[in-house]
């Protein structure tokens, strides 16, 4: 009895240790885009932001609803340029305010807000028609395709990413994006619009690398070695990897694989 009851707990122990922690033994995923082209949802957000919340939970609620339905990876970029009104975003990054300006002038806005939705490249201020947006993309024929495989040991993750043109136009207008994404994070705001909330927060993108462009040619060929850190929690990350015009920010294709995904 002894025997079984230990056997047990060793089993469970290993499936705590390969799910949610980071184990030195190497582990490895892969994935391959398909024939629908995959939505990136962008939406960039603030802790120091008030009405950001609400979009939050409407991109979470989206998810929920349509998961298994409508083909979309979500991406959620904190910006910094709330900090200065006296709470400090601790999930935000100079980057991503750089980013969305890009997509300002993209856009021909004339300044950055939040919370702001961004699909296929173009600023979306009506949430209501995200849905059927995503559904038109899907059936988009994908200009690019993607193979993606990542292995994990300890703290660092290595990633071998594969994006092939399959027309001239992402042959010489692809830019590729790798993201780390987190789930299932929060904060207790103590200063600014949202004195004295308790967020809540998903797909909070932790890494962001790019652009890596093809340039021409008919293959592009990745190798990035990404530095996880411990405060990440394994079982909630995901790896992005996904192709835009850099002209028009069009979704050329995307792919996303769950970090704890067993050998």
């Amino acid at each position: 009895m002894k025997h079984k009851l230990l056997n047990t707990f060793c089993s469970i122990l290993l499936l705590l240790t390969s799910t949610g922690s980071y184990a030195n033994d190497p582990s490895t995923i892969s994935t391959q885009s398909g024939t629908s082209t995959i939505a990136v949802l962008e939406l960039y957000t603030s802790e120091g932001c008030s009405n950001c919340p609400a979009a939050e939970k409407y991109l979470k609620e989206m998810v929920e609803q349509y998961s298994g339905k409508k083909q979309f990876i979500p991406l959620a970029f904190h910006v910094d340029y709330w900090d200065y009104i006296g709470w400090e975003d601790p999930f935000s990054d100079p980057q991503f305010g750089t980013r969305q300006r890009t997509i300002a002038l993209r856009n021909k806005l004339n300044s950055l807000y939040t919370p702001q939705f961004v699909l296929y490249g173009q600023d979306f201020p009506s949430y209501q028609n995200i849905p059927e947006a995503i559904g038109i993309i899907n059936d988009i024929k994908p200009q690019a395709s993607i193979s993606l495989k990542a292995t994990l040991t300890g703290l660092k993750l290595d990633t071998n990413i594969v994006v092939e043109a399959k027309n001239e136009r992402s042959k010489h207008y692809a830019d590729v994006f790798i993201a780390v994404a987190e789930n299932n994070l929060s904060s207790k705001v103590t200063d600014g619009e949202n004195e004295g909330l308790h967020l809540q927060h998903g797909y909070v993108v932790r890494h962001f690398l790019g652009p890596f462009s093809l340039n021409g040619k008919d293959k592009l060929d990745i190798n990035k070695t990404i530095e996880l850190k411990k405060e990440w929690k394994l079982a909630d990350l995901n790896l992005v990897v996904f192709a835009q015009d850099k002209v028009d920010g069009t979704t050329h294709q995307a792919v996303q694989v769950p970090l704890s995904r067993p050998k």
